[in-house]
């Protein structure tokens, strides 16, 4: 195996440990004694600068189902202005 493939397959290790550290945040997150709901999550990860891609794989949704939420938040932000 190449010192490249071997690199490749470490840093995918590392990846999906913080992954799952960062789903285990939101999981555990409380806003008011609540749960965070899916929504507040991806737009949690989508402030920090994830992609939407990113957060599926993050919290194990499908990319459209982050896609549907998010353009949801925009729709949702444009009627608030």
């Amino acid at each position: 195996m190449s010192t490249k493939t071997t690199e490749d397959e470490s840093m995918l290790q590392v990846v999906k440990r913080l992954d799952a550290i960062i789903n285990i945040i939101l999981e555990t997150t409380k806003l008011d004694g609540k749960r965070l709901s899916d929504a507040k999550r991806i737009e949690l990860l989508h402030t920090a600068g994830l992609r939407p891609i990113e957060i599926s794989r993050i919290l194990g949704k499908s990319l459209s189902n982050v896609g549907v939420q998010l353009s949801l938040m925009r729709k949702a932000r444009s009627k608030k202005k």
